[in-house]
Parts: C-alpha cells; structure tokens; sequence
C-alpha cells in the first residue's frame, strides 16, 4: 500500500485476507438506529440527534434486517437505539416482538423521556415487555439532564425493575467536572433501594463522555486517560465486526462505535439482501481485523512509537475516541501506511488463535489443520 493513496484507502484491505470464507468473526449482536431523531440535542452526540431530524427506517426495513441478522447461528442480540428509539412507537413494539419470536434477545437504550409521567411511562414500557423486551439501558448525566431531568430517568429505571426486565443500566457520562455522578444518583432513595434489592438486575455504570472530532478532548481524570502506563490494559475492540449496525441512512455499520459515523471505511450500504456478503468482506479488510485483534489505542501507541511526532498521550479516555485518531489524525494514517506490513503476519496469527478460542462450532478450522 503507497502513502500516497487517497485518505479512505490508506488504511483500508491493507492486507490478504485469511483464505477461508467461513473464517471469518462471527456477528453476535444486530444494533437497529432506527431514527436520529431525539427529544434531545446533547452536546457532542455522536449522530447529532435532535428534535427535527425527520428520516427513519421503516417497519418493513427493520423486520428484514432483523431476519437477515437471525440466519446467523452466533446472533444472539438486537439492540435498539437512536436517536431515541421509543420515537418509534409501535414499530418499536412489532419489531421487538418479531425479534423475540426469532428467539433473539432484546434491549432498548433511551433517555427516559417517556417517564415523565409514570402512568404513561407503565403503559409504554409494558407494551414491550410484553412483546418481549428484556432489558433497558437508560441514559444520564450533565449533557442529558438538560432535556430529561433525574426523576424522570428514575422513574424509567424504576419501572423497568418493576415490570421484570431480565437487565436495567442506568448509564452515567463521565466526565472530570460534572454535576451529575453515579455516586449522587446511587443516593436517592428510590435508586438505593433497587440496588439493595435488585442488584445485580438493576446496575449504575458510567462511562466517559467523548467529543465528536479526534483533536478535541474533554477533560477527564487522570486514571481514565490513555498513556503508556496503562494502555497494556487496553484489549481488542468487542464491537467491531461482531455489533452489525443499520442506520437511518440504510448503511450497514461495522461496529456501534461511537466515531463509527464519521469514519467511511466501517460502513457500506446496505440493499436489504446483501448483509452476508457485506460482512464477509468487511471481515476481510485487515485494519478490522487488527481492530479486533489489537483494539485501537494499543495501535495507536504502537504508530506513535513509530512517529514520535503523535500526539496521543493523555488525550483520550474512550475507546472510540482513540479510534477515530487512527482513522482520521493524517499523521497516525500516514505512519500506519508506512509501516502497517510489519504486523501482518503477527495479527492474523493471533486472529486466528482468538478464533479458535471461541466457540469451534461456529467455524470451519479444517484447512488450518
């Protein structure tokens, strides 16, 4: 590969594939974005949602997708999001139930919103359920509070212990200055009493929020942030070729990274009957493999210690953020197309020894023998 291909190339099928088609990561998880729009406008959203985006997929488009996903034997998940996906409405409630009836299990991340009024919030959280929903993350902090404010997050969480969700997370951003925290919602009294009650069904976690762009930062504590003391703690990417992600746009997603949007080469247009040969060829571009195999800050200091000009230490905190410098910082994308083949051989060795690891009956190993 020249460094002097175009910017969507440069790190782009940078190597041969393994030779086996059926070698490949096997899907586990199907995330349908079925609309942008949302009932807020957060800052640095990674879609930009807010009240008046009007696109969305249809019913028909979701059920396909969904269908498509189920012929897998490793899909196991589908995922609901947005966007705020109760935006939905019904079409929410018939593809839950359809995906129930595949067998599939279900979860819907949302703000909240609808439990303002938790009367109104009981009927809208039991119609799922009893399509056949299984878990609700609910999503919190400064950035959100803005538009759905902590009681009605609350009542959400309530609601979804109350009526027999399988798993409810309430998810907290993180950030180093912040006036929303877990520690401050863990003291309400409605949300100490499900953690005494219902753990570990009912969870608080908190992860960091990120910005949008690669060269922008917000601050984070010291303990959460990239840097050659702990970036041997970093794994492989659990997204990446395994969460397969339809858009509003009807593109296919290559992971449910929050950058995903923003980076061309980990999306490709779906046509509603071209998934199987849409995720064989993406599990055949080397840089997802090594995504998967490496993660992306542990790629990322192994490019700035190639180029010491690389500004990475102490800039990011979330994974997706680190992934995006690789994909859109020009310097990190040169250096890899540069010296990318120095790895070859060593990640698809260790792709291979992680698939082995997973589950035998889901790959053929017979020409590795």
């Amino acid at each position: 590969m020249s460094t002097t291909s175009s910017a969507d190339e440069l790190i782009h099928r940078t190597a041969d594939p393994p030779p086996n088609a059926a070698f490949l990561v096997q899907p586990t998880t199907l995330t349908i974005l079925g609309t942008y729009k949302c009932t807020a406008a957060c800052e640095n959203c990674c879609f930009s949602s807010n009240p008046y985006i009007t696109k969305r997929l249809g019913l028909s488009e979701i059920l396909t997708f969904i269908r498509e996903g189920a012929s897998y034997p490793s899909c196991k998940l589908v995922v609901f999001s947005g966007g705020e996906c109760f935006l939905l409405r019904n079409d929410l409630v018939e593809a839950v139930k359809y995906a129930t009836s595949l067998g599939l299990n279900t979860r819907c991340i949302t703000n909240g919103y609808w439990a303002r009024r938790t009367e109104y919030g009981r009927r809208r959280l039991l119609e799922l359920r009893s399509a056949g929903l299984g878990e609700l993350n609910v999503s919190t902090g400064d950035f959100h509070q803005k538009y759905v404010n902590e009681q009605t997050v609350i009542n959400a969480v309530c609601l979804s212990v109350e009526l027999g969700m399988k798993n409810t997370i309430l998810m907290v951003e993180m950030q180093k200055e912040r006036r929303v925290c877990a520690t401050k919602i863990a003291n309400d009294p409605r949300i100490r009493d499900l953690l005494v009650q219902h753990s570990p069904r009912f969870q608080i976690l908190e992860s960091p929020w990120m910005p949008t762009r690669f060269d922008e930062s917000i601050e984070q504590n010291a303990p959460y942030m990239l840097n050659r003391n702990n970036v041997h703690l970093r794994t492989g990417c659990t997204s990446i070729l395994t969460t397969i992600v339809l858009t509003p746009d009807k593109k296919l997603g290559y992971c449910c990274g929050l950058s995903r949007e923003r980076i061309p080469s980990l999306n490709a247009e779906w046509d509603g009957s071209n998934l199987g040969s849409l995720l064989e060829d993406g599990a055949r571009d080397f840089m997802k493999i090594w995504l998967w195999v490496e993660g992306p800050e542990r790629i990322l200091a192994w490019a700035a210690a190639k180029e010491p000009r690389i500004d990475w230490e102490n800039r990011y905190s979330h994974h997706c953020h680190a992934c995006a410098a690789l994909f859109a910082d020009p310097l990190v994308r040169e250096t890899i197309g540069a010296n990318y083949r120095e790895r070859v051989d060593d990640v698809l060795m260790r792709f291979i020894v992680r698939l082995r690891s997973q589950d035998s009956e889901l790959h053929d190993f017979s020409t590795f023998a």
